[in-house]
């Protein structure tokens, strides 16, 4: 069982600027102990040396499946794995997910090598690490986007949820976890995952439209007490974004 530990956003902050402060030869040789996985056990507790191996193990495997690419594919392999390893219940909380603390350790403490490999180039305003992706922006932050990203679209089983997520894309992850509305509803999301991939192919800019639509909807609207519930209610909704396309000028 995993003994979750925290980074603060100082401590984060601390050594990401030690990274920033290597010089070329010396950053270039931990960027190659980072593509070679090579992380040292005595950076972080024992107690998530598997949970390390399993999710190293996961993007490797999706690497070769991708042909080195780092896409879509490779989060959502990752974020499903995560999910497993870190599923909600009483070891993990959802109140335990919102904390940054945790993925900031996770992050920078556990995987810093896949994370850096996913997003390489620093932010504007960093030399070498992307700040944003790795501890400072809450709704940023890469493994914590991931598990967020799959518990909202959680279809009751990997494949499942493999299959309802397989054809969206990082803009998608990026759409869904930044645009909350008034809250994460937990039935309503994984219900709106469901009907969006039943009635795609769509563009990015639909599940856009589909997000922002809900958004409005329930400030007057209570999904679950329509006629039909979330399903049809998600489905009206998509209806409603296909409507909007085909009146508005030049729609494709």
């Amino acid at each position: 069982m995993i003994r979750y530990q925290k980074l603060s956003y100082n401590d984060a902050k601390n050594i990401v600027a030690d990274y920033d402060g290597y010089n070329d030869v010396e950053f270039d040789d931990l960027v190659k102990h980072w593509k070679s996985n090579d992380v040292s056990a005595s950076a972080f507790d024992p107690s998530y040396e598997d949970f390390r191996k399993e999710l190293v193990s996961v993007f490797n495997d999706t690497l070769a499946e991708t042909g080195g690419k780092m896409n879509y594919l490779l989060d959502l392999r990752v974020g499903i794995k995560l999910y497993q390893l870190m599923p909600p219940g009483k070891d993990f909380t959802v109140i335990q997910a919102n904390d940054d603390d945790i993925w900031r350790y996770i992050s920078v403490k556990v995987m810093p090598d896949i994370t850096y490999l996913r997003y390489p180039n620093p932010e504007k305003g960093s030399i070498r690490i992307n700040q944003k992706r790795f501890y400072s922006h809450t709704r940023r932050i890469w493994l914590k986007t991931l598990w967020w990203y799959i518990h909202l679209s959680w279809q009751g089983n990997a494949e499942d949820t493999f299959e309802a997520l397989k054809n969206n894309g990082v803009d998608n992850i990026n759409k869904l976890i930044e645009t909350p509305g008034r809250g994460y509803r937990i039935p309503l999301f994984r219900r709106m995952m469901s009907e969006y991939h039943k009635t795609g192919p769509h563009k990015v800019k639909d599940f856009a439209a589909f997000t922002k639509l809900n958004n409005a909807k329930c400030v007057s609207v209570e999904p679950e007490l329509t006629s039909g519930g979330v399903a049809e209610y998600a489905q009206k909704l998509l209806a409603e974004v296909s409507m909007q396309k085909e009146i508005e000028p030049n729609a494709d």
